[in-house]
């Protein structure tokens, strides 16, 4: 189930051997100054009333068996370390008790337990990840005290939040048992909110559940964290003490999201940040050099993903002081942010390899040293770029001219290039052919505001089966008309997705769906039929709009060509259980595939169901491909907002 496979034989040298010297003392700083800080934010005073289970942070069984008791000191203390085939292992784990070796899973190794609590913990058909850890605490953690140990380490892995409740709960438990915080590697708020619930502003303030002070606490105490997807909802609670544990007390962290967080307070706690780590690329002889891995203090060398979407109020000093030390960065999202082509010239080290970079609606770029970034600097230059957003608004002016955009994209080396977004661009017939010929791999493309015509369409989609999607807003010689004999142009080809605006795509399907039949080409008696494709509208509430091909192996496709208009839009809030165990019954909603070619927002998660690959070796080193698309549970929640939402 999930990206889970079973290993019993030695893995090949694929994943991290994270044994270094540093474990040891990274444990030992996770709670050196814990007591004092809790105590100056009275935090026991605050959480006196919680109760020792309950939720989905669970703490483990204790047990008064000395053989048990001693065997799980051991699991606990050994916990964080990963074997080469990335199994939990430790060589002195005593044999198990007579009174437990009434269950034959007992006798099989430590590492076959961890893979078998492994594979129940994903959970493909789940939806939701809070939903698939509610499953999951109902079945492992409850069988034997030496499974409940095991599952802790599964249960505090990933750490989501969508309420200050759930987040003062886990730190609860983190501060009355410091090596579940060894466990944690994911710190997920993107669907975290304090609104709603009657609550009123000066409500949320005086709740002192999530502040600047407690996510310090639980960084702290999560010295293995990876990821840390933060987002506009806690910008209110991050000052520079949060960022100087972000930037120079997480070691192992490889991906940072700060998306929407766009307060003049953190912009201020950004200016008096100051990175202490000695991993600085040389701005006079940036290095090219290959990979090293460092669990020094201080060092972002592990750092592969940085997202400052919308993060607007960000000085361009910011950006100087930051870019030199993201020495081995592979995505990277500038969207609305002060950068200015000059930093991005200057100061990303030359030893970066972008695949993912966002300099959408950047007003500050120049010409000239945008020009000389795009074609020159290692970091873009050396065919790495797999998708590109150069989107500008169409009320601003152009830092790239018709002219300049065509010797850009002519001199740019992105072989797999598969997401390009130049919307509000100058984009011509000539250039269209230009991209048509260049960036053979590419699979989506936003020209919006262009100023092609419909045979410049055509004639690019013509035997083209490699787009899936394209974003045609706002380009004034499309009409509703034009847009449908589009669609039987691209009868035959791979197109899944367009966007236009919402009223010609609400009017060409009467916001449902079109029929489009194949334009005639054989007029035997005998000749073979082909199928009429179905083109469904979708929208954001109206911000954003699309129609999706239907693939004809949907039950949605043989309702509407034989015409059954009850189960076209049907859906239902009922909720079914299940007469003989009443388990409630539940069915995974998904949305459309093609919006991931949509998204306009790097994607800086791994994936909930890919987080094994974070430590393999091949992965470190960069030589592990990675889904240029988001993958599912990787935006949700507000980083969806932004992704698909804003204009």
């Amino acid at each position: 189930m999930g990206q889970t496979q079973l290993k019993v034989a030695k893995a090949p040298d694929e994943h991290v051997d994270y044994e270094f010297q540093e474990e040891q003392s990274l444990r030992r700083g996770s709670t050196f100054d814990v007591l004092p800080y809790a105590g100056e934010e009275q935090l026991h005073s605050r959480m006196q009333d919680h109760g020792g289970t309950g939720g989905l942070f669970l703490l483990p069984v204790v047990t008064t068996d000395s053989v048990l008791l001693k065997e799980t000191t051991m699991l606990l203390m050994l916990a964080s370390l990963v074997t080469k085939d990335f199994t939990l292992v430790d060589p002195q784990v005593h044999e198990e008790t007579e009174s437990e070796l009434f269950s034959p899973l007992l006798s099989l190794p430590m590492e076959i337990l961890y893979q078998i609590v492994e594979i129940v913990y994903y959970d493909e058909t789940t939806s939701s990840i809070p939903a698939n850890l509610e499953k999951f605490l109902k079945t492992i953690p409850v069988l034997l005290k030496t499974f409940n140990q095991l599952a802790m380490r599964f249960l505090y892995k990933y750490a989501i939040f969508t309420r200050p409740h759930s987040f003062d709960k886990f730190l609860h438990n983190i501060l009355n048992q410091p090596d579940l915080g060894i466990y944690v590697e994911f710190l997920d708020f993107q669907t975290f909110t304090s609104i709603g619930l009657g609550r009123t502003g000066r409500m949320n303030q005086e709740i002192q559940m999530v502040t600047s002070q407690t996510i310090e606490l639980a960084l702290r105490m999560c010295p293995n964290l990876i990821e840390f997807m933060a987002s506009e909802n806690i910008q209110d609670d991050m000052d520079v003490t949060v960022l100087l544990m972000l930037f120079n007390n997480l070691p192992k962290i490889q991906a940072l999201d700060f998306c929407g967080a766009s307060l003049r307070a953190l912009a201020m706690a950004f200016n008096e940040l100051e990175i202490t780590g000695s991993d600085m690329a040389d701005s006079d002889a940036m290095s090219d050099s290959a990979l090293t891995i460092s669990l020094k203090k201080g060092s972002l060398s592990n750092l592969f993903k940085i997202s400052f979407h919308d993060c607007s109020n960000l000085a361009p000093s910011v950006f100087e002081k930051l870019l030199p030390h993201f020495t081995h960065l592979r995505r990277l999202d500038l969207n609305h942010t002060s950068i200015t082509s000059s930093i991005l010239l200057s100061h990303l080290p030359h030893s970066c390899r972008l695949t993912h970079l966002s300099l959408a609606r950047c007003s500050k770029l120049t010409t000239k040293d945008l020009i000389i970034f795009l074609e020159k600097h290692p970091a873009v230059a050396l065919d790495s770029l797999e998708w590109l957003n150069l989107q500008i608004d169409s009320n601003v002016v152009s830092p790239l001219s018709d002219v300049y955009l065509h010797y850009v994209l002519s001199h740019l080396l992105a072989s797999n290039l598969k997401y390009l977004n130049l919307g509000g661009l100058p984009v011509n017939s000539r250039i269209l052919k230009l991209i048509r010929s260049k960036f053979e791999a590419l699979e989506s493309l936003t020209i919006s505001h262009s100023t092609v015509d419909i045979s410049d369409l055509e004639n690019f989609m013509h035997e083209n089966d490699q787009i899936k999607f394209l974003d045609l807003t706002s380009i004034k010689s499309l009409d509703r008309w034009k847009l449908t004999n589009l669609l039987k142009t691209c009868y035959s080809t791979n197109l899944e997705a367009i966007e236009f605006d919402y009223k010609t795509l609400y009017d060409v399907t009467g916001g449902n769906y079109v029929r489009v039949d194949a334009v005639q080409t054989d007029f035997r008696v005998l000749g073979d039929p082909q199928l009429p494709q179905v083109w469904k509208f979708y929208d954001n509430e109206g911000r954003r709009a699309w129609i999706y091909k239907i693939d004809s192996s949907d039950p949605l496709y043989d309702s509407i060509i034989s015409g059954n208009k009850l189960n076209q839009n049907f859906a239902s809030n009922l909720v079914y259980y299940d007469l003989e165990t009443g388990a409630k019954i539940e069915t995974k909603l998904t949305k459309p595939s093609f919006l991931k070619y949509a998204s306009r927002k790097v994607n800086c998660s791994i994936g909930y169901y890919n987080l094994n690959n974070t430590k393999k070796k091949k992965y470190v080193k960069g030589e592990l491909h990675e889904l240029v698309w988001p993958v599912e549970f990787s935006q949700r929640g507000i980083y969806n907002y932004y992704s698909l939402n804003v204009k």
